[in-house]
């Protein structure tokens, strides 16, 4: 039986429920705490909800007051309890088409009051009440779930139905079209996994991590969290915080929805706060928000960029840091839910501690492989610091039935596995012919983020295969998709070329396939000319009539899809989002130029947007070379194969393709000028080759001896 510690699981009731139900060794899952219904009167928190194939659907009360022998009234009150926790679960199963035969609920309710002050049994007509030892001989006259109803059921309970509303897509009319497909997958990923269950409902009352490969369902678990603690809590300040913009909108809608299904009320925005990290004039972020706490200016981007580059927001919260130190920590909020956690800097982790006071009701999602090159995850201790006597603040612990304060969640439901085999390769460079940009410096991940070995073994030095392992994905995958369609690459000799076909591929999405707009999303590598490219993909979508927007220049930032229309954005408003058809236009981009591990990280984020079909289009001979590494990965049935670097080369990967700072930039840039000019007056007799000193002599001679010998190897290959 697995268990699902929510609010209120450690009461002495809750604990005397579950040892047991676990002796009676009963298959289901056990919500404690959960869910909170509502009736037209009041709201109704149900303390236990069991949901088993041979038992049924069962809902505890542990709440009531009960003597060993319950007077007349208290047995009174009990059936008023029962009775409202009945209609409550009734009036919200009956709802759901797929629980009704006919005119009746497929599925019988069972209310019993179970408390262990009681001696014996008492039932008086629907009403139960017993003590936990005496769970067995009840439970025999609750008959089993029948068949086809169970699934539907627990949809039901988890929310997800509602949470992740399948879309009508009453334009699908033809079998196996895209649209067909995915109204197949939307219809199987109703559930929440067993992973899920527990993220999204467990309550530590303290800090508690969620981690998994991107499309693991962080963001949706989180948002169903904040819900949840918003409806038991609502008097509560909660926080949900994020990097991405684009994120307000998922979330709003996200929580929303939750809300009205479970209470039938719209969230009380003004305690439930949806807020971007850092904020704006315009809007209140986290960051803003405790500046306005502690009364001291808050730096916008520009102030922040120009004193600290690619490190301002970690330089703004440094500094704010350094305020709540003088000053000491001030209650801001009751709770904060931080998703993209790995995109935070350690400070801003710090400010949130002392602004949400004991016991410390921090939940954030971290993103184990966002990025290919942070794979080293920050602890709890690195992320909140140590107290003054030199302990964590924080320390994260799995206790045997308690709520788990470090979350896993292990199955990827956003990328086919032939996708993410191919985003990886790419990422790495496994097949590119002058060898590899980068590699994770601990083998042993490859394991951790789903892979199994194949042959060889996870050394360093050592040749290796490895393959998306089964348990690491859903099985619907395979058997509605297609590897030869899951991802595609495509060259093209010009950009005009590339975008009339883009334009194209689109409009037969939308009139032949059978997809809605907003299953479609175009992704620009680069943001620094995604103005100037995004104004070409707009014009040739208008050129084929089709209606398109390009995210925080025609539209708003904080909203990445409108209906009818197709989003268009550069990857960094793309990240923390997904659509089942991804475009990436310029995929060029990432092959060639300083800081290569990072523009390959690019290629992997874009390419992981895509919940079943990706397409690479480029430009020119790069992408042709681009090509040629994804019919590698192809050829290769997806296996990803190479050989492990050594330490040493480990090392030379992260020195030749590192992040540089925009002086490092221009100084590499006016060497490269300067020697071309060189090399030029030499090839050009300006200026003879023995002018130049003989070191210099010598290595000119070593390239270009070395250039010759890679040519002569590819022509006889």
């Amino acid at each position: 039986m697995d268990i699902v510690f929510g609010e209120n699981s450690s009461t002495i009731a809750a604990r005397s429920l579950q040892d047991a139900l676990r002796k009676l060794e009963i298959s289901g899952t056990l919500y404690l705490g959960y869910p909170v219904l509502s009736t037209a009167d009041a709201k109704v928190f149900v303390d236990a909800l069991l949901v088993s194939r041979s038992h049924g659907l069962i809902a505890f009360d542990l709440s009531s007051h009960v003597d060993a022998h319950p007077s007349d009234e208290q047995i009174a009150n009990i059936t008023e309890r029962q009775n409202q926790i009945y209609a409550s679960i009734y009036n919200k199963l009956n709802t759901h088409r797929d629980l009704r035969k006919g005119r009746n609920l497929g599925v019988t309710i069972n209310v019993l009051t179970c408390h262990p002050s009681l001696e014996q049994v008492i039932q008086e007509d629907d009403v139960v009440i017993c003590p936990p030892d005496e769970l067995s001989r009840v439970l025999e006259n609750f008959g089993p779930i029948q068949d086809g109803l169970l699934r539907p059921l627990n949809s039901a309970v988890q929310r997800v139905s509602t949470l992740r509303p399948l879309k009508r897509r009453e334009n699908v009319t033809k079998v196996g079209s895209r649209g067909d497909i995915l109204k197949r997958i939307e219809k199987e990923i109703a559930n929440l996994d067993q992973w899920q269950n527990r993220g999204a409902i467990e309550y530590a009352n303290g800090p508690q991590r969620i981690r998994g490969l991107a499309g693991s369902g962080k963001t949706v678990v989180l948002a169903l969290k904040a819900a949840y603690l918003h409806a038991r809590h609502p008097e509560w300040k909660i926080a949900v915080t994020f990097q991405s913009r684009s994120l307000y909108q998922q979330f709003r809608d996200l929580i929303r929805r939750f809300m009205f299904d479970q209470i039938e009320d719209e969230p009380d925005w003004s305690n439930l706060l949806v807020m971007h990290a850092w904020g704006s004039n315009r809007d209140q972020g986290i960051y803003s928000s405790i500046c306005n706490l502690y009364d001291v200016n808050s730096l916008d981007w520009r102030t922040a960029d120009s004193k600290y580059g690619r490190r301002a927001f970690e330089g703004a919260c440094d500094e704010l840091n350094t305020v709540i130190e003088e000053r000491g920590p001030k209650k801001l909020f009751d709770a904060v839910l931080i998703d993209e956690a790995q995109d935070f800097p350690t400070s801003f982790f710090r400010v949130i501690y002392n602004v949400v006071p004991s016991p410390h009701r921090i939940m954030w999602a971290y993103d184990d492989l966002q990025n290919l090159g942070d794979y080293e995850m920050r602890s709890e201790h690195e992320l909140f610091g140590l107290d003054s006597a030199g302990r964590p603040l924080v320390t994260l612990r799995n206790e045997a039935d308690r709520p788990k304060e470090d979350i896993v969640l292990p199955v990827c439901y956003r990328n086919t596995p032939w996708t993410l085999a191919t985003a990886h390769a790419l990422g790495f460079g496994l097949y590119r012919p002058q060898g590899l940009v980068q590699m994770f410096e601990e083998p042993s991940i490859w394991p951790r983020i789903g892979y199994e070995v194949v042959k060889g073994r996870l050394q360093l030095g050592q040749p290796i295969s490895v393959r998306r392992s089964p348990e690491s994905y859903p099985s619907y995958f395979v058997e509605l998709l297609n590897p030869d369609d899951a991802i595609m690459c495509e060259a093209f000799d010009s950009a005009e070329a590339q975008y009339a076909s883009l334009a194209d591929a689109i409009w037969v999405n939308l009139h032949e396939d059978e997809l809605d707009a907003t299953d479609i999303l175009v992704v620009l590598p680069s943001a620094y000319t995604s103005r100037k490219t995004g104004a070409s993909v707009m014009a040739a979508l208008a050129a084929r009539k089709i209606n398109a927007h390009l995210v925080g220049v025609t539209t708003s930032r904080d909203e990445l899809f409108f209906p009818n229309s197709v989003a268009v954005t550069h990857i960094f408003r793309a990240k923390g989002n997904e659509a089942p058809m991804v475009y990436i236009v310029n995929a060029e981009f990432c092959q060639v130029g300083f800081e290569l591990s990072r523009k390959r990280n690019i290629l992997f984020t874009g390419i992981t947007r895509s919940r079943c079909w990706v397409r690479l289009l480029g430009v020119g001979p790069l992408m042709k070379a681009l090509k040629d590494e994804v019919e590698q990965v192809r050829k290769h049935q997806f296996d990803l194969e190479f050989k492990y670097p050594t330490e040493e080369e480990l090392k030379q990967l992260a020195r030749v393709h590192r992040d540089m700072t925009d002086q490092e930039r221009k100084d590499w840039e006016r060497k490269i000028s300067d020697a071309e000019e060189l090399f030029r007056a030499v090839i050009d007799g300006d200026l003879p080759i023995e002018a130049l000193p003989p070191e210099l002599q010598k290595s000119l001679n070593e390239i270009t001896t070395r250039s010759a010998e890679a040519k002569g190897s590819k022509a006889k290959k």
